[in-house]
């Protein structure tokens, strides 16, 4: 049954059972913390019964203003939705959210106006509440601890409370979370919206659909991933929509999510969006097209890379690496002389994905790269090509200074040896054998080890290799 819950200073004990047993004869029921039972943690039990109050009367004196404890419980309530009714016992400067709820004036005991406080509350308790999410007959104490910490003034209690919601992953908890995309808080909408991705509980779909309209910017954001996470089809109409959100972070959290469901009917607006004003969004459409592998878009994903945003040409060669056209190999190669060395290395572990041999001399012409990260993009690239040509500059990259390099070097040999490479590769073998006996780096020992293993294997003639199998097995 909902209550009026009677907050006061421990000096006016007298004047709040006063109130208490008017109300209770007005038929209201009553909370105050006396109610609070021996080994009940009170503060739960306080912020649960705010929140159950259709009203919360604060007995207002110089003492309770000064008071963290009745402070904390009127502003809980008020930020929550209930319905917070100052009545001034002694004079004192109120605080002023207080002196705009009007406050009720009881400090001329000869004259209280307590009939103007029982129509007060008779209004509040035919008003419905502000806050939406209810605490369910029978639910577990942590549910309810965790639904009441929801409506907390402080923002930590609030993000724990979804924590443990999500944490549980329940049927129940599922329900309280989808329940809280309706909190009149924003940051608990959008926690709320994060941790159903984070499930990616398929039951929240449509409640995060409606979250696409939101207010709050943070939580259409929140939202747009989830939906992504969930992967619902259903999805797909409403996040194309809101592609024209008024948020550029709102219309890039659509397209990633767009490209996280790959439903084929995303991509015509992706593709319009890689026209979009913001480099965020445009970046995001870019990534969206490379996850869904379509090839019709690498004509347009190969025009972004003139995009003026390195970001953005960044997202492109990701996007056009993924989806492995070879016709998108020559602008990849352009943009291995990029100014931006995150562009660089992009570019480089796209044409690695592409496995274009044509792009060899040009990742051999960007091994001197100022920049470790690229070097070893191009290495790695050249591996997964796995062109003889690229023999010599793999010979070069065993004596890079960063053993990632030379580690990936060693491989990349490895991987090219096969019989018809023999002749070139064996200009690599004194500097792998160097390697496999120098090396400061294990991990670059053991690389040319390797290397050096599937060089005498593809050097053995077929007709040995199957002696060499035969006497293995004897």
């Amino acid at each position: 049954m909902q209550h009026v819950f009677v907050s006061y200073k421990n000096e006016d004990l007298d004047f709040a059972e006063n109130i208490i047993s008017r109300l209770e004869k007005e038929g209201f029921a009553t909370w105050t913390d006396l109610k609070i039972g021996a080994g009940e943690e009170w503060r739960t039990a306080i912020d649960l019964a705010i929140k159950n109050a259709f009203a919360l009367i604060a007995i207002m004196t110089p003492e309770a203003k000064s008071s963290e404890y009745v402070t904390y419980e009127w502003a809980f309530a008020w930020g929550v939705g209930i319905r917070v009714i100052p009545v001034m016992l002694r004079s004192t400067h109120l605080h002023p959210r207080l002196e705009a709820l009007q406050y009720l004036d009881f400090t001329n005991a000869r004259s209280r106006p307590w009939g103007k406080l029982f129509e007060e509350i008779r209004a509040a308790s035919h008003a419905p509440l502000t806050h939406s999410v209810s605490i369910p007959l029978n639910s577990p104490p942590f549910i309810r601890q965790a639904i009441a910490s929801l409506d907390s003034a402080v923002l930590s209690d609030r993000k724990g409370a979804i924590g443990t919601l999500a944490t549980a992953q329940t049927p129940a908890a599922c329900a309280v979370l989808r329940e809280s995309l309706s909190h009149p808080l924003p940051d608990v909408r959008a926690a709320a919206a994060e941790a159903l991705g984070e499930i990616a509980d398929p039951g929240a779909a449509p409640a995060l659909m409606e979250a696409l309209q939101d207010s709050n910017e943070s939580v259409r954001e929140a939202a747009a991933l989830a939906l992504g996470k969930i992967t619902d089809p259903a999805a797909v109409p409403a996040l194309i929509e809101t592609l024209q959100d008024s948020d550029e972070n709102v219309r890039a959290a659509a397209a990633q999510a767009l490209g996280l469901i790959k439903n084929p009917g995303g991509v015509p607006a992706l593709m319009e969006t890689l026209r979009d004003p913001a480099f965020c969004t445009r970046s995001a459409a870019a990534e969206a097209l490379g996850w869904m592998k379509d090839p019709d878009t690498v004509p347009a994903l190969t025009r972004l890379l003139e995009d003026p945003d390195g970001n953005v040409r960044w997202a492109a060669a990701r996007a056009l690496g993924e989806i492995g056209d070879p016709g998108a190999a020559p602008a990849l190669m352009t943009m291995l002389q990029a100014p931006e060395e995150h562009v660089r290395e992009a570019a480089a572990r796209a044409l690695g994905g592409i496995s274009e041999p044509a792009a060899v001399p040009a990742l051999r012409e960007t091994m001197d790269d100022s920049y470790e990260d690229v070097r070893l993009a191009v290495v790695e690239a050249l591996g997964r090509i796995a062109d003889p040509a690229a023999v010599p500059a793999l010979t070069l990259g065993l004596g890079d200074f960063d053993e990632r390099v030379r580690k990936a070097a060693a491989e990349a040999l490895g991987e090219i040896a096969a019989p018809d490479a023999i002749p070139t590769l064996t200009g690599a073998l004194p500097a792998l054998m160097a390697a496999q006996r120098d090396d400061p780096d294990e991990s670059v020992r053991e690389a040319a080890t390797r290397a050096l293993r599937s060089y005498r294997e593809a050097n053995i003639s077929p007709g040995v290799k199957k002696i060499v199998r035969g006497r293995s097995r004897s």
